[in-house]
């Protein structure tokens, strides 16, 4: 081969190398719009209502935090006992300061530090399985399936019946945390925790949790608001 068809040869391979290198861009680059445009649409609400299924919301347990990771948590880390316990609902139309007195034997009350144990039904004083049960049902309970956006449902009442009371070694309370399984919502004093993400059985498990340790008023499976009704009526009449 002479030198002249060695320099034509050497310039084809270059346009050959620059076409590869200009396609191959093209190519990567439509590629990363393909994608962004792929990220895009599965984000808009209208995709969302049309591949959401309920079940991506439904219960799963996890190993994510051990047993002593869990107790390092906020309530957990403060407390030394926990209490589960029941009473009746207070009332809409009452407050702290004549609930007492005109519907006598209802609602939680802590009064510096001190829990008042005269208006409980219940009173669970949690072993250490219990409590490491109450944990994992805490912060190792979330969502079956990764998904972007889930519902929560829940009522605007709030009608509690059951709480879970943190102690110190000297029997203060230090929190406590009231839910609400009719209305499914749930409080603490604090406003630092709750029960956790909501997934769509949390409330069943914790209504679950409740009974095995054997806190069953307040529960699901009784319609306490026409209970409480009829009380009422009979406790006004006596006003």
């Amino acid at each position: 081969m002479n030198l002249l068809n060695q320099q034509r040869m050497k310039k084809t391979l270059q346009i050959i190398l620059l076409l590869n290198f200009f396609f191959f861009g093209l190519f990567a680059q439509n590629t990363k719009l393909t994608k962004k445009k792929k990220t895009q649409k599965t984000n808009t609400l209208a995709y969302w209502e049309r591949n959401y299924k309920a079940e991506f919301s439904d219960c799963s347990f996890t190993n994510k935090y051990t047993p002593q990771q869990r107790l390092a948590m906020y309530p957990f880390s403060k407390a030394t006992k926990v209490w589960a316990v029941s009473y009746k609902y207070r009332g809409i139309d009452t407050d702290e300061h004549n609930d007492l007195n005109n519907f006598p034997g209802r609602g939680l009350y802590v009064r510096d530090g001190v829990l008042d144990t005269t208006t409980l039904i219940e009173i669970k004083k949690l072993k250490t399985q219990q409590i490491a049960e109450l944990t994992d049902l805490i912060f190792n309970t979330g969502y079956k399936t990764k998904w972007k956006v889930h519902i929560e449902e829940f009522g605007k009442c709030f009608e509690p019946r059951n709480a879970l009371i943190f102690l110190n070694s000297e029997d203060k309370v230090i929190d406590y945390l009231e839910i609400c399984f009719e209305c499914k919502q749930n409080h603490s004093k604090s406003e630092l925790f709750d029960i956790g993400i909501l997934c769509n059985q949390k409330y069943e498990l914790f209504s679950s949790y409740f009974k095995s340790i054997g806190v069953s008023y307040g529960t699901i499976g009784r319609n306490y608001r026409e209970e409480d009704n009829k009380e009422w009526e009979e406790l006004r009449k006596l006003r």
